[in-house]
């Protein structure tokens, strides 16, 4: 009994041992990223900073990882290659644009590599080769702030040096001003009492003109003299109203002149009446009934051109007429006569522009048109350049084969759709007649509002689409 008891214990502490062995096997494994699926990609670095074999490797500060090996440089350019084993769930982070870096975790904590996330349009990183950051040395930070204390304490020193040498010529310069001082003091004397001598002159000189002392005292209270400056001022007077009264003769004179000396104005007059009298004769002559009938000349002129315009009207009738008899407008239709100008949308639904069209070209409004000051639209620059480029599909088939130019907006109402969808169509059209020098009668438009044909596999459209049919 006790035989047994001691192998159950026994056999109890070997299945503990080796369930608590598992047990670390697979904490360890875990922390180490053994047994999940890894890949693997590269990276160099000038300096390692203590990285060895086994370290950390991070995503964005997550723990993805470890360095698989670190290859030592053969010579001395290189740089170390590390291989950096990242789990799996990173591949979607890791992208060719990434940037490696050594990293510590806090102030004295291990080194890491740290992976920076990249662009979702940069290719995944299958295998490459990372490009890398050189790492934040504490070293060399320590020895430029040794550098700069020194720095700053030398100019402290200099500054020092600077200061005492200006005090010294401050103490200098003030020394000089007191001596200079001394020795005006006695000039400043000599200046201040010839001041008070010249003020007591000029004191006498006021005395002597207020008593008419000299010239100017004479001009000051001499009445007689003050009398002979009165009357030159009232001479001048005179002499100023003389020559407006001067002014005033000369101005009756060219008055004179005017009313009396023109004849030959007088007679370009009386001949400009004669020529009017003239022109309202022929006029009346031309405006005047005929002898053998009672219309005047304007009115046979009039019934003239309605006459030409009724005639030429019939001709097109008939011509259309012609166009449209059974056995000549198969004809007519392989020479390419349409009535494009007259075609509503319903029956161009039924035409082979939109059946079995020979070129159809898709051309969206942007940057295509410009809106006038009436309202309307024209082509841009650019949007000719736009046309022209489309043309090239058309051009073989150019002139004989009638085109149709489709307008199409998707702005506002059904009505306000209309009528842009024509002005676009209307624009292009005007452009394409101008500088292709197509032939209007087999170049029309279709405003198509925002409901392109069934066919064309589109369902709404803005701008405009050109269509060409091959009629022979």
């Amino acid at each position: 009994m006790r035989s047994f008891s001691k192998k159950f214990w026994v056999g109890v502490f070997i299945v503990g041992g080796l369930l608590l062995f598992t047990v670390g096997l697979y904490v360890i494994g875990s922390y180490n990223q053994v047994f999940g699926g890894h890949f693997e990609v590269y990276t160099d670095f000038v300096s390692v900073d203590t990285l060895t074999k086994g370290a950390r490797v991070r995503v964005s500060g997550m723990d993805a990882g470890q360095i698989g090996a670190i290859d030592v440089p053969r010579n001395a350019g290189n740089k170390f290659h590390l291989h950096l084993k990242v789990d799996e769930k990173f591949r979607q982070l890791v992208r060719e644009d990434s940037v490696t870096t050594i990293d510590t975790a806090g102030m004295v904590g291990a080194k890491y590599v740290d992976i920076k996330m990249g662009s979702a349009n940069s290719p995944l990183c299958n295998g490459c080769t990372l490009p890398s950051q050189a790492p934040f040395d504490m070293t060399a930070l320590m020895k430029q702030g040794s550098g700069l204390v020194t720095s700053v304490q030398s100019t402290i020193d200099d500054v020092h040096k600077h200061v005492d040498a200006a005090i010294d010529n401050y103490s200098s310069i003030a020394s000089n001003v007191n001596g200079v001082i001394g020795q005006v003091r006695p000039n400043v004397q000599k200046i201040t009492s010839n001041a008070a001598q010249l003020t007591g002159n000029a004191n006498a000189i006021a005395v002597g003109l207020r008593h008419g002392q000299g010239t100017a005292g004479k001009l000051l209270t001499d009445e007689e003299m003050a009398e002979n400056v009165a009357k030159t001022i009232a001479n001048a007077n005179q002499t100023s109203a003389n020559a407006v009264q001067a002014s005033q003769n000369v101005d009756s004179m060219i008055s004179s002149i005017q009313q009396n000396d023109l004849p030959d104005v007088h007679a370009t007059v009386a001949n400009a009446k004669d020529m009017s009298g003239q022109l309202d004769q022929a006029v009346g002559t031309f405006l005047a009934a005929g002898k053998n009938s009672n219309e005047t000349t304007a009115e046979a002129l009039h019934n003239t051109i309605q006459q030409a315009n009724q005639a030429m009207g019939n001709l097109a009738d008939d011509t259309e007429a012609v166009k449209h008899n059974f056995f000549l407008r198969g004809f007519f239709h392989r020479r390419g006569f349409f009535n494009l100008s007259d075609i509503s949308r319903n029956q161009y639904a039924g035409t082979d522009f939109v059946k079995k069209p020979t070129v159809r070209v898709w051309i969206p409004d942007t940057g295509l048109f410009t809106m006038k000051p009436d309202g309307t639209l024209e082509l841009t620059d650019q949007g000719q350049n736009i046309v022209n480029q489309n043309m090239s599909d058309l051009v073989p088939y150019l002139p004989h084969n009638p085109v149709m130019v489709e307008g199409y907006s998707e702005t506002g109402l059904p009505d306000q759709q209309y009528l842009v969808s024509r002005q676009k169509a209307l624009a292009v059209r005007t452009y394409l007649q101008s500088h292709f020098h197509l032939n209007s009668k087999l170049l029309g438009i279709m405003p198509m509002g925002n409901h392109p044909p069934q066919n064309t596999g589109k369902s709404e459209w803005s701008g405009v689409s050109l269509v060409l049919i091959k009629s022979r």
